[in-house]
């Protein structure tokens, strides 16, 4: 039993270390009614969070459960549309999202601690575009974003990270998900290819309805590692249908650590999607876990890795490339680290427009690309991947109390589960 708890206790920490950026939480509330949020005695008289609106398209179907967390599965099926409400602590932390941690003795969710998915309610088309332009309307900039979210990500944790997004960037405007059918686990990479690559025509679907019905005066689209794949398939086919049909054109496009091969993209993507946005930003980092592994399964470099191994553009103005890797990446775990915010905070000033030579940012690779201030030094390399590894192990810690449920199902399925996906050792054991 000790062996077992051992090993255990390593995998969840070498699993943390190398896709704690991907990675999300998914908790369950069992002692409250069906389809309820968790909550505590007098929460409603003493509301100590703000809820954000999460506009969503989705080709996930519904799991049939009724608790929120886990209303869409991992299966796919037809386009939906819908809102949701997602609450956000008074006591939130910048870039962080907070969920019940074992060693405070968090059982379960409550809105004044912990960010959480409060309803979900599918619409109509027409009902979700009407809805959507009211609150175009109403706010300040009559903008709008798109988040596709990455592979091993449930619906619920995209819910969380959209709108922290939006909660933390100060957006005015409304925030979109769309939710590809990621299975939500660590061995489903190779299944979450084929969910990425199926979802093509359901995404193209969705932002045209974004694009023509909401009325937003800018629509900017934020993609992060394996919903690149979608998103660039999407804009490629939109390009290639221009010549004969309107197509839907947008502000900012950010591709962040974009789990894409790097080749195809450069000679076939980037000359086609440049046509369908105002400017393109990829955010690339050499240190990121789960570009190098894809690296080692595609046996070709991602567009996403920075260093040594870093894409740029100089045939394109329209395409800017930032390395952070000497930030905490992790796309949208930016809290975390000394240069986590100035990550978060470029982001912002993309998507108000600023140019990449107004927003601190340094030349990089004899000024084909950029990377953020000082981030070449020793010392603030050393600290930076310090501080990874001391995130990453925290959440390692998070992730062994979840397992512990799953430990004698998991010890069942694991030869099972290595006949069907042959890779899947790759994502669980690669030494790094």
């Amino acid at each position: 039993m000790r062996t077992a708890v051992s090993s255990l206790l390593a995998l969840s920490f070498v699993s943390a270390l190398m896709f704690g950026g991907c990675m999300h939480l998914e908790e369950e509330c069992p002692d409250t009614a069906a389809g309820e949020p968790c909550s505590v005695p007098g929460w409603e008289d003493q509301k100590a969070w703000s809820v954000v609106r999460v506009f969503y398209g989705t080709d996930r179907a519904r799991s049939g459960e009724s608790h929120w967390n886990s209303y869409y599965g991992s299966a796919p099926g037809d386009l939906e549309y819908g809102v949701c409400e997602v609450s956000i602590p008074d006591s939130h932390d910048y870039g962080e999202i907070e969920r019940p941690q074992i060693w405070k003795l968090e059982f379960n969710e409550s809105p004044d601690r912990h960010i959480m998915l409060q309803n979900i309610q599918p619409q109509t088309e027409e009902s979700f575009a009407s809805e959507l332009q009211s609150e175009v309307r109403e706010s300040d900039s009559k903008e709008a974003f798109v988040f596709v979210h990455g592979y091993n990500v449930s619906f619920a944790a995209a819910t969380y990270r959209t709108a922290q997004m939006a909660y933390d960037l100060k957006f005015s405007g409304p925030p979109i998900l769309y939710s590809w059918p990621s299975k939500g686990e660590l061995s489903g990479y190779v299944a979450d290819m084929t969910s990425a690559d199926r979802s093509r025509n359901h995404l193209k679907e969705f932002l045209e309805t974004v694009a023509h019905d909401s009325g937003a005066r800018k629509v900017h689209l934020i993609a992060h590692s394996m919903g690149n794949r979608v998103v660039t398939e999407a804009l490629r086919s939109f390009s290639d249908e221009a010549a004969f049909r309107p197509v839907p054109h947008f502000n900012e496009i950010i591709l962040a650590a974009p789990d894409v091969d790097a080749h195809t993209f450069k000679t076939e993507i980037a000359p086609r999607i440049v046509q369908a946005g105002d400017r393109v930003t990829i955010y690339t980092s050499s240190n990121d876990r789960a570009l190098q592994a894809s690296r080692l399964l595609h046996q070709r470099p991602r567009l996403g890795q920075g260093g040594e191994h870093l894409t740029t553009f100089p045939e394109f103005d329209v395409i800017d490339v930032v390395d952070a890797s000497w930030v905490d990446f992790g796309f949208f775990d930016l809290g975390h680290a000394e240069y986590g915010d100035a990550l978060l905070g470029d982001v912002k000033q993309t998507l108000s427009g600023q140019p990449a030579d107004r927003r601190g940012l340094s030349p990089y690779q004899q000024a084909l690309a950029w990377t953020f201030p000082a981030s070449g030094s020793p010392i603030v390399q050393t600290a930076a991947k310090a501080s990874v590894t001391l995130n990453s192990a925290r959440d390692s810690l998070q992730r062994l109390e979840e397992a512990r449920p799953k430990i004698a199902a998991a010890n069942h399925e694991e030869a099972d589960t290595e006949r069907r996906n042959p890779f899947s050792w790759l994502f669980s054991w690669l030494p790094w």
